[in-house]
């Protein structure tokens, strides 16, 4: 019989022994981001992209975390969950219905995230690309009949491709930053007071 405290183990030591216990499918980070960008290149999503919010202006980031703030009736600000980053997220949305084989019926749900800088020497700036910028947030809704296998989320998905492994310009690719160019803000009203004497 083998007797594991006698003999050298993985570790170099006699008797030490590492395995790695953890709930993991086997599936390597690389491999869950090009299944990621894969699944968005099927659905076309930068036809999607282009087509439904690119050249919409009510939907445009604006360019100062001041103006989103200002902004309320296209944008909302959840501090709860995003700080300590500053991000606004649009409440106009956008939804693409696909059937993808094997996955069944998606409803893809699309808002535009704008995040600003909390730096001091540009806080309030429009943050743009890679690692940290605004882009296109999307959430996967499943029908209630399907028996589907997972579609990777935009959190898990942000994991795979830019912390685990250094391709957050292929993250970036399919959810793009808006650069506030369209941004059109808000009329303000005036307000009048009368004194009546």
């Amino acid at each position: 019989m083998y007797n594991l405290d006698k003999k050298d183990g993985n570790t170099g030591i006699m008797g030490r022994n590492f395995w790695r216990i953890e709930n993991s499918d086997g599936r390597s980070a690389l491999d869950k981001c090009f299944s990621w960008a894969y699944l968005q290149e099927y659905i076309g999503f930068r036809y999607w992209y282009n087509r439904e919010m690119r050249w919409d202006w009510r939907i445009a980031c604006p360019c100062t975390g001041w103006q989103a703030w200002l902004d309320w009736g296209r944008f909302s600000w959840d501090w709860w969950y995003s700080w300590p980053d500053w991000c606004f997220e649009s409440r106009r949305l956008k939804y693409i219905f696909h059937y993808i084989p094997g996955k069944g019926y998606i409803f893809f749900k699309m808002a535009q995230l704008c995040c600003y800088s909390t730096e001091w020497r540009n806080w309030g700036s429009l943050k743009v690309g890679s690692p940290d910028g605004s882009r296109v947030k999307v959430e996967a809704y499943y029908f209630w009949w399907n028996r589907v296998e997972k579609v990777y989320t935009d959190e898990e998905a942000y994991k795979y491709c830019c912390v685990d492994i250094p391709l957050c310009n292929l993250f970036y690719y399919y959810r793009p930053s808006d650069n506030c160019r369209l941004y059109i803000p808000p009329r303000r009203r005036k307000f009048c007071l009368f004194f009546i004497s």
